[in-house]
């Protein structure tokens, strides 16, 4: 187990967290008090002797003096002078001394304690987030820990026991029929993980012709709108934030006549919050909503896969589609924050994995076919 205090919020909730995501920073790992501690800093400076560290945070957190203090330890045992660090937080550069340090020290050997004694594996939202989190759920599934398994929570557990079902017996006997259709969906997802394979629920109707799109938004800005129509994908960048730009993507859009399909409503609700405002591009959003199509509320309600997440990119993995990137949605947010500081190669990273959802998202709708012929 390793204290990665970069991501220390879900490492505190389960010790065996390992992030999918490697920021671009300057990592440091060291040995403190029996725990292999991870870190970051951004740069020290030579001349006034202060160590500089960039969060994604407005204010100071417990895990951020943790990431100071550990900072302030590696560097003086490494032999060189610390009077300072300099945390940037949302642009706004806070420093802390080397006594304000001293003084926080105690906080760190308290939370080292609490830290050795967590042993357990911790399923949980944070899970998506993990690499090692397909080969942990596994485990737990084994062990008969069915809370791993998309829709069983301990409030549908405690329903089925109002009812006098067994979960894993209404399973085994195949016996999920007889259950009340408002709890089967759970239970098929349960089977189909138990025997790894996927089960077609429902057939449903799949578009022969069709477009996908995928937006990315940093805070308020939809700053890249993604299409992926006959095999290319085309990216509609608007980082200026103009009603141009994204005119022109609307009336690509509006110009294809096809379905456009998209994974969860998220995408949808973005051309509605930005267009209701703006009276000239409002006339667009009415077509689009009639030509809309939710890939993964057709998942939800119809197909049980052997995941444990009904994630674009678990779906689509499983399928065998291969992302180049190891960014997540929060990483999104990181990356695009890196663009802005002047990091040209962070934008072509986020244009990847938007071409990446685009693609494995036709990936899963024409594997979703094969299944249902």
């Amino acid at each position: 187990m390793k204290m990665d205090l970069l991501n220390y919020a879900n490492v505190r909730k389960c010790p065996y967290f390992t992030p999918i995501y490697k920021r671009p920073t300057n990592y440091f790992e060291f040995e403190y008090d029996g725990v292999n501690i991870i870190a970051s800093y951004e740069g020290y400076d030579h001349k006034r002797k202060s160590i500089k560290i960039n969060r994604e945070s407005r204010k100071l957190k417990l895990s951020h003096i943790y990431h100071i203090i550990s900072a302030y330890l590696y560097f003086t045992n490494k032999g060189k002078e610390v009077r300072g660090v300099e945390v940037n937080l949302e642009n706004k550069v806070n420093y802390f001394s080397e006594r304000w340090i001293m003084r926080k020290m105690p906080l760190l050997k308290k939370e080292i304690e609490i830290f050795k004694n967590k042993k357990d594996k911790t399923p949980g939202n944070y899970c998506k987030f993990c690499k090692i989190k397909n080969q942990c759920h596994m485990e737990l599934l084994e062990k008969g820990d069915i809370s791993i398994v998309p829709g069983i929570s301990k409030s549908y557990l405690n329903l089925l026991k109002d009812i006098n079902i067994n979960p894993l017996k209404a399973v085994e006997s195949n016996k999920i029929e007889k259950v009340p259709p408002q709890f089967r969906k759970p239970l098929y997802n349960l089977k189909s993980l138990l025997i790894n394979k996927p089960i077609i629920i429902n057939k449903f109707d799949i578009p022969d012709k069709y477009i996908v799109y995928d937006v990315e938004t940093y805070r308020e800005l939809d700053f890249l709108h993604g299409i992926l129509i006959k095999g290319k994908y085309k990216p509609f960048l608007n980082i200026e934030n103009t009603d141009d730009n994204l005119e022109n993507f609307l009336k690509f859009i509006d110009s294809t006549k096809d379905i456009i399909v998209h994974y969860d409503v998220y995408d949808i609700k973005r051309l509605q919050l930005i267009t209701k405002n703006i009276s000239h591009l409002y006339k667009y959003l009415y077509k689009i909503e009639d030509r809309s199509y939710d890939l993964y509320e057709k998942i939800q309600k119809n197909v049980s896969l052997p995941v444990t997440s009904y994630s674009l990119k678990d779906i689509s993995k499983y399928f065998g589609y291969k992302w180049r990137t190891d960014l997540t949605g929060y990483a999104i947010f990181i990356e695009y924050k890196n663009y802005l500081r002047g990091h040209k190669e962070s934008l072509e990273k986020i244009l990847t994995y938007n071409e990446d959802d685009c693609r494995s998202t036709a990936l899963v709708m024409e594997k979703l076919r094969e299944l249902m012929k």
